[in-house]
């Protein structure tokens, strides 16, 4: 980078710790599509750049008062980006997978039960008649395959109390269930 790009940029740094808001939108203004380069290299996605950026913008808007030296803005700021662009693909890798999964699970209930396919209307059904935590509950262990700790951590709730919870979850639905199927 030049010299006198890299004095502007120190110049707006430094009026951006004094909390100058102009200063700032000229700083990203400046940055803002070479770091979407930088984050579509890494995704390979536009879209998902964009994305990216936004993310790595606000945490640049947020925290550029703490930057100690102007001159580190660069490097600093590809930092976040790259930071923000890893978020992305892990969280894009576990969707993926998590999408896989559940076709898999789902193609294989569908071939594997001995149930008539009615039995898959039936649960469905029970489901959408149970109150919204049950159904959230069991969806995380079941369709999104998440273990009870995890469970707990999302819902901040005690492991211990995730387990009671299910248990009781599953009990509505069997009940549910067996109340439908007494009906037809």
């Amino acid at each position: 980078m030049s010299n006198g790009r890299q004095d502007e940029d120190d110049v707006l740094v430094l009026r951006c710790r004094e909390g100058d808001a102009a200063a700032l939108d000229a700083l990203l203004g400046r940055w803002q599509e070479r770091l979407w380069r930088h984050a579509l290299r890494l995704t390979g996605d536009p879209e998902a750049a964009w994305d990216v950026l936004q993310e790595a913008l606000l945490v640049i808007a947020q925290q550029i008062r703490r930057l100690e030296a102007e001159s580190a803005f660069a490097v600093w700021a590809y930092r976040v980006t790259t930071h923000k662009a890893r978020d992305w693909l892990r969280q894009h890798v576990r969707r993926k997978e998590r999408e896989r999964r559940y076709a898999e699970m789902r193609g294989r209930a569908e071939v594997e039960t001995d149930d008539p396919p009615i039995r898959q209307a039936d649960l469905r059904s029970a489901m959408r008649n149970m109150p919204p935590a049950d159904q959230a509950l069991l969806k995380l262990c079941y369709e999104d395959e998440f273990t009870m700790d995890e469970i707990a951590q999302m819902l901040a709730l005690p492991p211990g109390t995730v387990k009671s919870r299910l248990y009781s979850a599953r009990h509505r639905l069997r009940d549910l269930m067996e109340n439908n199927h007494e009906h037809d």
